[in-house]
């Protein structure tokens, strides 16, 4: 396939696709490189393997570095081309971050067969990750030790794993690994761990001051955001949405006319129900009808620059929050940014209005309001109430 030609049919799908000039003309600035880096070397027909060698040349000639914008620009690039090649479509859909996996190629042979049993076991993928990375953080702590073959585990080596693990990481550590005992059948692995218990820490959940939640209400009326990141932040702090939940939602889900958003919960499976309030009801509708870019993908947030596709992931989501807080000055102070924050105020919000906890559970997704208790520590004021009062109590020392 000639060079001039897939480049110059490449520069075509991007007005096409309705890229932003300037991501065009960053690409005339690759291609440019492309055809000197072609004509160094004679070649005039495009090949896969050709391609490989562009996407590769990742040194600076002037640093003699590398360069990591050069990565990045050229093997998108390329994957491009590619695409083309092997399909005669250009594929501009976003490229999800690959999952992690062992180095090891026994260790890799395991990864993978664990994996499978995950996926025939789980339907939910988020639960599969989650055991899947368990597996793979114990056989990279196999790597480490040297230990090829997973029939070596000894006990003394899950306990010093354990041990050597950060506190934040046990309680996801011990559940992985039960998993993964019944799945080697290692009853003597299993009863090692028995009676290990991680520390759970208790702690009250930082929220947004009343001050911070007036300040983001009036950043989102005063239109300095878009309409698409007013109505994620609308969404959270009203409804409490997961991320991975926000970006997987359909324009079918919306039910008008009954007033409720309904979808199936990536964490649990659980089916929800959440209430279309008037706050959420008018940022999603005024974002439909005036920005929502057109799109064969029927998601109903997607991004605003071509290709106008769903979010790779739910770092999206952190990133809006996040530029949301750092617009109007919201410091961190120790707390987490992103949906899960605006998920807790809103939880909050709930409890201190005395919405009922069943209620509360429901609209999170809880599978039992026990789930949902923790955020009675953030009702300042009811907990003042809880405190028993200290008159009455004898100040004699009794022998």
């Amino acid at each position: 396939m000639d060079i001039d030609k897939i480049c110059t049919l490449l520069i075509n799908a991007l007005h096409e696709t309705s890229y932003d000039e300037s991501t065009i003309f960053n690409y005339h600035g690759v291609i440019r490189r492309f055809k000197t880096f072609s004509n160094r070397r004679g070649e005039t027909e495009y090949t896969p393997d050709f391609g490989k060698t562009y996407a590769d040349d990742v040194v600076s000639a002037k640093t003699g570095k590398f360069s990591l914008n050069r990565y990045h620009s050229q093997g998108r690039f390329i994957r491009l081309l590619d695409s083309y090649y092997h399909t005669g479509i250009f594929d501009f859909s976003t490229k999800s971050r690959g999952r992690v996996a062992p180095n090891n190629q026994n260790h890799k042979v395991i990864y993978q067969e664990y994996g499978s049993f995950l996926r025939e076991l789980y339907t939910n993928e988020n639960t599969a990750r989650f055991y899947e990375y368990e597996m793979y953080c114990l056989l990279q702590y196999m790597e480490s030790l040297r230990v090829v073959d997973i029939a070596d585990l000894s006990t003394a080596m899950i306990i010093r794993y354990i041990q050597n693990s950060k506190l934040n990481r046990q309680r996801a550590i011990l559940c992985g690994l039960r998993r993964i005992f019944e799945y080697l059948k290692r009853d003597d692995l299993f009863a090692s761990i028995a009676g290990v218990h991680a520390q759970r820490v208790k702690r009250i959940i930082p929220v947004l001051t009343d001050d911070e939640q007036q300040s983001i209400k009036a950043l989102i009326e005063s239109g300095e955001i878009s309409l698409r990141d007013s109505a994620i932040v609308t969404m959270g702090l009203t409804v409490g949405i997961r991320a991975c939940d926000l970006i997987r939602l359909r324009l079918k889900d919306i039910n008008w006319h009954n007033e409720t958003i309904s979808f199936y919960q990536s964490k649990t499976g659980n089916m929800v129900c959440l209430p279309l309030t008037p706050a959420v009801g008018n940022a999603l509708a005024r974002y439909i009808a005036e920005e929502r870019p057109e799109t064969a993908h029927d998601n109903i947030f997607v991004r605003q620059l071509a290709p106008h596709g769903p979010f790779a992931d739910h770092a999206a989501c952190h990133s809006i929050v996040s530029g949301v807080f750092k617009k109007i000055g919201i410091s961190k102070d120790g707390r987490i940014f992103g949906m899960h924050m605006l998920r807790h105020n809103a939880a909050s919000t709930m409890v201190r209005n005395a919405v009922p906890i069943e209620t509360i559970a429901a609209i999170l997704g809880h599978s039992s309001p026990d789930t949902t208790d923790i955020y009675i520590t953030t009702d300042e004021q009811k907990l003042k109430e809880c405190v028993l009062p200290m008159s009455g109590i004898s100040t004699e020392v009794h022998p």
